[in-house]
């Protein structure tokens, strides 16, 4: 019976576009669960658009549309972009779903009757931009003015009736959870205790009474359920939970192996204290990882308009093809710090990477066995440290890209792919094959076995470039890439290699 996973991204807002940022968390999650499909992993991978609020309200109201009509509009340009992008995924979650509303209104009635949801007044500071409370102490003050720490938003002062989730029943468990190896950085753990629980963690408000989009409590209640009681249940609601099927909430997240949130540093609060204490008031499984990633940055610092520094990154796949972008943002950025994007980057590592490395080494190997043979060429045994050498270099490839991998370390892994590209060209220099002649036995030793190599580095790569990798393995004679066919070196045996169309030309910005 093969394992499960369930990845999610966060689910974005669309009071605006999509930006580079959310390309970039939405691709880590897409290559996790492309690589866990590769090793035999049945998967689900949902993400999708946070639909409620006083923001996405106001932005209608500013357009002069409905507000469904506006969230619908926003739906459907989200779902448009990913397609764009070429990232799939088995659900796209929207929070204005009939079944989600009726779910997210149970369990506020469920934790209500426990008493974990009680009445009070809220007297503080909001910021409708972020859709967030915040005490005083949180804040920035400047100029008599309290703004949100992360965002800059100005905060508005509210004092109104509303319901609160007591956290602090959790206070203990709490700390026990984030001592679990679930978390991906340690960083963000620290800085979580610190900033919030050793501090001690204030009761959470729930709902609002002047919010004019979201979802009531009930029909004849002035109670609105506020954003995060709201929009983080939409990743159980997506596998069904709560509704008269469940198979999917079964499988993946009660009897799944593997539950895996990616989401952005801003918002690790939210997923890594109040989501796993909103489960564990249900006696819910909670997440196996929570991957958190840093941000992205040009070289001027954090993208704003103010700076016009944004980068759109439907220029950038109009540009250069959605799977160079998705390349350079998994495998030139790391997740456990914020990562630097530029075009001058992106093509750089394009042209030394895709274009010098693979690339070139595909079509030196190809010109020379189109010079030589008109059959095809047997794996031959060779004593020749070298071949040895590479032979397992090849073998131990995919090995060594699982290790970085499992750790979520997909910078590291795809980059020791490129590294295998530089010992089989390194290889050729060595053994200089154009010296070689067809009835020389040493030349098809070593084409062969550039080959197998380009066969390894083309199956890793189709975990972030599948278009590409499918049209190469076409090219080569294979229906795809496969894992069981990684070490077995005679599977060239019998296919005749015609010529192959460069994969990638050089850029010159």
């Amino acid at each position: 019976m093969k394992k499960t996973i369930y990845i999610t991204t966060p689910i974005y807002y669309p009071s605006g576009d999509l930006h580079l940022g959310h390309i970039y968390s939405t691709n880590i999650a897409w290559v996790l669960r492309n690589y866990k499909k590769i090793q035999g992993y049945e998967t689900f991978f949902s993400t999708g658009s946070d639909e409620h609020g006083q923001k996405i309200f106001n932005k209608a109201q500013e357009l002069k549309l409905e507000t469904q009509d506006y969230v619908d509009r926003q739906a459907n340009k989200f779902i448009d972009f990913w397609k764009k992008a070429n990232i799939d995924y088995d659900f796209f979650a929207r929070t204005t779903n009939k079944e989600h509303k009726e779910v997210v209104r149970e369990i506020f009635h469920k934790l209500k009757e426990k008493n974990i949801i009680y009445l009070d007044k809220y007297v503080g500071l909001y910021s409708v931009s972020d859709e967030e409370f915040l005490t005083e102490t949180q804040a920035l003050k400047k100029d008599n003015k309290f703004f949100h720490p992360v965002s800059n938003h100005e905060l508005i002062k509210i004092e109104e009736e509303s319901y609160f989730f007591n956290l602090n029943l959790f206070i203990d468990w709490i700390k026990e959870f984030l001592d679990q190896d679930i978390i991906s950085s340690k960083a963000i753990v620290n800085e979580l205790k610190s900033n919030f629980i050793n501090k001690g963690l204030e009761n959470l408000s729930v709902t609002r009474i002047k919010l004019d989009w979201g979802i009531k409590i009930d029909q004849s209640s002035k109670h609105v359920i506020y954003v995060w009681l709201d929009a983080l249940f939409q990743y159980l609601t997506n596998l069904g939970y709560g509704s008269k099927n469940q198979s999917l909430y079964e499988k993946f997240w009660k009897n799944g192996d593997e539950r895996v949130h990616v989401v952005g540093k801003e918002i690790t609060r939210f997923h890594c204290i109040y989501w796993p204490i909103f489960l564990k008031s249900l006696n819910v499984k909670m997440p196996t990882k929570i991957i958190s990633h840093g941000w992205i940055v040009t070289p001027e610092g954090k993208m704003s308009k103010s700076k016009g520094n944004v980068v759109d990154p439907v220029v950038l796949i109009e540009k250069y093809g959605s799977e160079v972008l998705k390349y350079f943002l998994i495998a030139k950025l790391s997740i456990k710090k914020d990562g630097v994007f530029s075009e001058e980057l992106l093509v750089s590592a394009y042209n030394n990477d895709l274009v010098n490395t693979f690339s070139n080494l595909i079509s030196r190997t190809v010109k020379m066995i189109l010079n030589n043979y008109d059959r095809p060429l047997s794996f031959i045994l060779s004593k020749d440290q070298e071949d040895l050498e590479i032979e397992k270099d090849i073998k131990n490839s995919f090995e060594t890209f699982c290790s970085f991998a499992e750790e979520y370390e997909f910078d590291k892994a795809f980059e020791s792919t490129i590294n295998l590209g530089k010992k089989l060209n390194l290889y050729i220099d060595k053994t200089r094959p154009w010296l070689l002649t067809k009835e020389d036995q040493k030349l098809e030793i070593v084409l062969n076995r550039l080959l197998n190599g380009i066969y390894a580095m083309a199956f890793e790569l189709s975990i972030v470039m599948p278009q590409t990798s499918q049209k190469l393995a076409k090219a080569l004679g294979f229906e795809s890439f496969e894992k069981s066919k990684l070490e077995d070196f005679k599977k060239f045996d019998n296919i005749k290699i015609e010529k192959i169309e460069n994969l990638f030309n050089r850029i010159k910005l």
